[in-house]
């Protein structure tokens, strides 16, 4: 399974599940002070984008796991 990241990046899952809890522990992380507002908008796009990703790949399976059964 992979996912294209937000600049365009190939990203090859390895475990689904896992990638899911981390993705979703990334995009609410955030660096303390005014000074790194910028960066914490950048990663918190990026993580968020990657999270919703994940979570259509998800759909995606289960969709075709589905399928398998009917």
């Amino acid at each position: 399974m992979e996912i294209m990241d937000l600049y365009g990046k190939k990203i090859k899952i390895i475990d689904l599940q896992l990638a899911i809890l981390q993705a979703d522990d990334f995009r609410h992380y955030q660096l303390k002070g005014s000074d790194k507002a910028e960066y914490n908008r950048q990663q918190q796009a990026y993580w968020e984008d990657t999270y919703i990703k994940l979570l259509l790949l998800e759909q995606q399976q289960d969709n075709h796991e589905t399928e398998k059964h009917d």
